[in-house]
């Protein structure tokens, strides 16, 4: 192949690689972000769940509270009674108090637990719905990529404001809301285990 053949050929290639990066210029990339933690805020969608989550863990806390006061009733009476009960009596009161203890703790355990996986249950359903709505502002806006800009260790450190879509998504969500495909409402305080027993 001779020098001029060569040349030809390169030029060919640079051009051609001209013209490919050109048509990926062409093509625009747009980016966008959204503050999840304000949707879950401001959303109707968000707020139910929020109150789904507020209204479990009181039913909860109601089970806690209520041994609590039982534990203190306990404690007070064994006080009050220390100058006329036996030792041995003592000793029983204790030990009745000792396993109510025990009892007390194992269950604010398990209900610590429930109250975890009721938060990621109502978070989950809730980020399912906030990622349809996501995704049809963004397939709206043409945008390429959207990322969460989280309050609290964002990847994202900067971004101009007119990339925010965070209205759009809770005006996207409040219209699913209001077409109901939002989450159930909130139980009554009196739903769930009230009768002092673990679920």
């Amino acid at each position: 192949m001779g020098k001029h053949m060569k040349r030809a050929v390169l030029v060919c290639v640079v051009v051609a690689g001209l013209g490919w990066g050109q048509a990926v210029v062409a093509q625009e990339v747009k980016f966008g972000y959204v503050d999840a933690q304000q949707v879950l805020d401001r959303s109707k969608i968000g707020q139910v769940s929020k109150e789904q989550l507020e209204q479990y863990v009181k039913s909860r806390q109601q089970l806690i509270d209520a041994d609590e006061a039982e534990l203190r009733q306990m404690e007070e009476e064994i006080k009050k009674q220390a100058s006329v009960l036996s030792p041995e009596a003592q000793r029983e009161k204790q030990e009745t108090m000792q396993r109510k203890l025990f009892t007390y703790q194992k269950r604010a355990g398990d209900l610590s637990k429930e109250v975890q996986e009721k938060k990621a249950e109502v978070l989950k359903e809730f980020n399912k719905q906030l990622s349809r709505a996501v995704q049809q502002v963004a397939e709206r806006g043409g945008y390429t990529m959207v990322f969460d800009r989280e309050n609290e260790g964002g990847a994202i450190l900067y971004a101009k404001a007119k990339m925010d879509l965070t209205d759009p998504v809770v005006a996207e969500l409040d219209k699913a809301a209001v077409k109901g495909d939002a989450p159930a409402k909130p139980m009554k305080s009196g739903d769930g285990d009230s009768s002092g027993k673990t679920p």
